[in-house]
């Protein structure tokens, strides 16, 4: 149960038919019973949600106290003790896009898993943008408006975070920390930007964040098929997460149910 509760409390808002199937292997009796008792025990709620084509699903999302307890948590499964993790609901509105992106991340740290990679942690954008903001602020308050400037350039190159021609930073919908060590011991530390499209992207849009470095993942079957057929105009492969941070998918998440 831990872990699933630790999985939920990293992004936020998460789809009960995903935590069931990655941690207990989609039985659903075992799963019930296992969130049923985190609910009970005030660490986790639940939520109804609308699909964006209609319908609606289940969602799941850490309170204070499940937060609290899945940071204590979090050196044990594996992440850094600077990992951030979230209490309360999103907006609603963003239900749908924020089980994408759980899915997305998952897909991706697989891929990372396969060639040996070690996660060490998962940002949402919003903390990315708080960073950014943060740092930029202190140095405008210090210095002034080109000092604040400076400084957020800086912090976007140090998070690995593209800056377009216009100036401004390119955030992603996560970004996965992680090392790979190589045959000599060596850990090399790296980062992967997510972006998850949606079937309404058109070509420049899956152009720009591609060409920005972002790993591209379809939230559905329809959209992951869209990303393939921009890039494949656009003359650019479609592939998965790498070491460099780079490239895109041509599949989407697993696809346990359409939003």
């Amino acid at each position: 149960m831990e872990s699933a509760l630790v999985d939920v409390s990293i992004h936020r808002t998460v789809a009960y038919r995903d935590i069931a199937a990655v941690h207990y292997d989609g039985h659903p009796y075992a799963a019930r019973r296992a969130i049923d008792k985190l609910i009970a025990e005030q660490d986790l709620d639940e939520r109804t949600a609308t699909a964006a084509g209609g319908g609606s699903f289940q969602t799941l999302a850490a309170t204070r106290k499940g937060a609290r307890h899945a940071r204590a948590a979090a050196e044990r499964h594996g992440f850094d003790a600077g990992q951030h993790f979230c209490a309360g609901w999103g907006r609603p509105q963003d239900a749908a896009h924020d089980v994408a992106i759980y899915r997305a991340v998952r897909a991706a740290r697989a891929e990372l898993a396969a060639q040996g990679a070690t996660l060490r942690r998962i940002r949402l954008d919003g903390e990315l943008r708080g960073i950014v903001a943060r740092r930029s602020e202190a140095a405008r308050v210090r210095a002034g408006k080109l000092a604040a400037d400076a400084e957020r350039r800086r912090a976007a190159s140090e998070y690995h975070l593209p800056i377009g021609p216009d100036g401004k930073v390119a955030f992603p919908d996560a970004q996965v920390e992680y090392t790979l060590t190589d045959e000599e011991g060596r850990d090399t530390f790296g980062r992967v930007n997510i972006e998850v499209t949606s079937p309404h992207y058109n070509g420049a849009t899956v152009a720009a964040k591609a060409a920005a470095g972002f790993a591209l993942f379809g939230s559905n079957g329809r959209a992951a098929r869209n990303i393939v057929r921009h890039l494949v105009r656009a003359g650019k492969a479609a592939t998965g997460p790498d070491t460099n941070a780079r490239g895109g998918s041509n599949r989407p998440p697993p696809d346990l149910f359409e939003i």
